[in-house]
């Protein structure tokens, strides 16, 4: 029952929605994986998300902390020592953005994977306390994963303006 309802809601977000047009809206808990092509996006699919052990140990680590200034890399000490799990590997010619709650905090998480081989830009907006505003991103690294971090409770995010570019290592990961 639950694998039909989510191929009721792909079905739903095809690339011909004007919504889709404008942006794709997820609520706490939400994952969509959605295809670019020359004309727009396509291939769309949404479906619930729930934090994965990578997921959980990043999110643990931002918790009540400032949000790193450079990515976090494998083996970047959590706490106690912990390292941390080997990020997913993005599945090629696809994004996947899953909105999260941090497990125990009113903390929010984006985590952007980029199945590209070029780098991900895009813009976004957030919905928290009744209102809706712009929030800063980062450029998502070709074949990586980013994440992004709130420190309190979002109950939704729109992403939009999705756009590959070209990448190389020394330009870092400009955020806007």
């Amino acid at each position: 029952m639950r694998k039909s309802a989510w191929m009721l809601a792909a079905v739903s977000l095809s690339i011909a929605s004007p919504a889709m047009a404008q942006g794709i809206t997820l609520s706490r808990g939400e994952e969509v994986i959605v295809g670019i092509e020359e004309n727009g996006l396509s291939d769309a699919a949404l479906g619930p998300a729930s934090p994965t052990p990578f997921e959980l140990a990043v999110g643990r680590h931002l918790s009540g902390q400032k949000p790193p200034e450079a990515p976090l890399a494998e083996g970047t000490p959590i706490r106690d020592g912990e390292g941390l799990p080997a990020a997913p590997v993005p599945d090629p010619g696809q994004l996947r953005f899953r909105f999260l709650q941090v497990p125990g905090t009113d903390h929010a998480m984006l985590i952007v994977h980029n199945g590209y081989a070029k780098g991900l830009v895009y813009r976004a907006r957030i919905t928290a306390r009744g209102k809706t505003s712009p929030t800063d991103v980062c450029l998502v690294m070709p074949g990586k994963v980013g994440i992004e971090h709130w420190p309190y409770a979002i109950s939704a995010i729109e992403v939009s303006a999705f756009e590959l570019i070209d990448w190389k290592p020394g330009d870092g990961a400009p955020c806007k």
